[in-house]
């Protein structure tokens, strides 16, 4: 019993000193922060009302420091708070020119509207606040269409993709077009493709600073078939040759193979390619000339000689 009368005795003295112990940390708090301090804040700045015509330049200052005298407690609050600065471009911003400055008073003004009294605001980090504008312009680019396409085996493509319309017209500030000459599609996917690509795609707009593109979706097309190997031997002929020379081919005939659509097998005859070797464009210290087809039917694809030089002997 005497046991614990003394152990309640000794848990009230503890709760005693805790409390006058926090009492005084309370006092001790509001003497502190009741007096004045100066310290170093941070403003963001919010640049708002942009006009159509304009858009703000990426070099522009986002921040301002400056000093604060307040007592301990408005400090702490505006270190919590964080002010602000808004500047109301379209206030200031004339279309002939391409930015504005606000002067150091009108800055100070700004910047004191944060504070519910009149406190002490010192040693702005900027003297006066440039605000650079880019101008929205126009700029025409070509549309690129951005594919991951596979045939099904003995299918391929006819011709290359045609998109329409092939170029748009995009808006947005001048500084952010002037390196933006071509614009993708949204990609269009496809797998074991055996007819033709028809479809609508969207364009996908280069970063945010584009302001607006039209139209905003294109046409792809793609006309896909299935292709057969066909193969001649065509005679070589020999352009620019000098009258007083006379020559013999080796061979005088080569196998020229292609891939040729199915549907088109029957339009391409013998008589429609002209393989020739120009002499005066020679390899003299080999003697050979590389042929190439001066005329061939336009269904054609992929076109291989074998061989892929002819060699030649002169005789005068």
């Amino acid at each position: 019993m005497l046991k614990g009368f003394f152990k309640n005795s000794k848990n009230e003295k503890v709760k005693r000193f805790l409390f006058f112990l926090l009492l005084a940390t309370i006092f001790w708090i509001l003497t502190k922060f009741s007096r004045e301090f100066t310290s170093t804040m941070t403003a963001k700045i919010n640049y708002e009302n942009i006009p159509e015509t304009a858009a703000l330049s990426d070099d522009n200052t986002r921040e301002i420091t400056f000093d604060l005298t307040a007592n301990g407690f408005e400090i702490l609050f505006y270190k919590f708070k964080k002010p602000s600065l808004t500047v109301p471009v379209g206030k200031y911003y004339s279309n002939e020119k391409n930015g504005f400055k606000i002067s150091r008073n009108q800055l100070l003004r700004m910047v004191t509207s944060n504070f519910n009294r009149n406190l002490a605001i010192k040693n702005l980090s900027v003297d006066e606040l440039n605000v650079h504008l880019d101008p929205i312009v126009l700029k025409k680019v070509k549309v690129i269409a951005k594919t991951e396409i596979s045939y099904k085996n003995g299918f391929k493509p006819v011709d290359s993709i045609k998109i329409v319309p092939d170029s748009i017209t995009i808006s947005g500030p001048s500084g952010s077009l002037k390196n933006i000459n071509a614009i993708e599609t949204e990609l269009i996917s496809r797998k074991d493709v055996e007819n033709n690509i028809s479809e609508t795609a969207k364009i996908v707009s280069p970063g945010k600073e584009i302001v607006s593109i039209k139209p905003n979706n294109v046409k792809v097309m793609l006309d896909v078939a299935e292709f057969s190997q066909g193969q001649y031997t065509i005679p070589v002929e020999v352009i620019n040759l000098p009258p007083d020379i006379d020559i013999k081919l080796v061979p005088q005939a080569i196998k020229v193979t292609f891939d040729v659509s199915v549907n088109d097998f029957a339009k391409v005859l013998k008589e429609n390619f002209r393989l020739v070797c120009d002499y005066s464009q020679r390899n003299k210290d080999e003697n050979f000339m590389l042929p190439y087809l001066e005329n061939k039917p336009p269904q054609i694809h992929n076109v291989v000689f074998e061989p892929k030089k002819i060699d030649f002997f002169i005789f005068k």
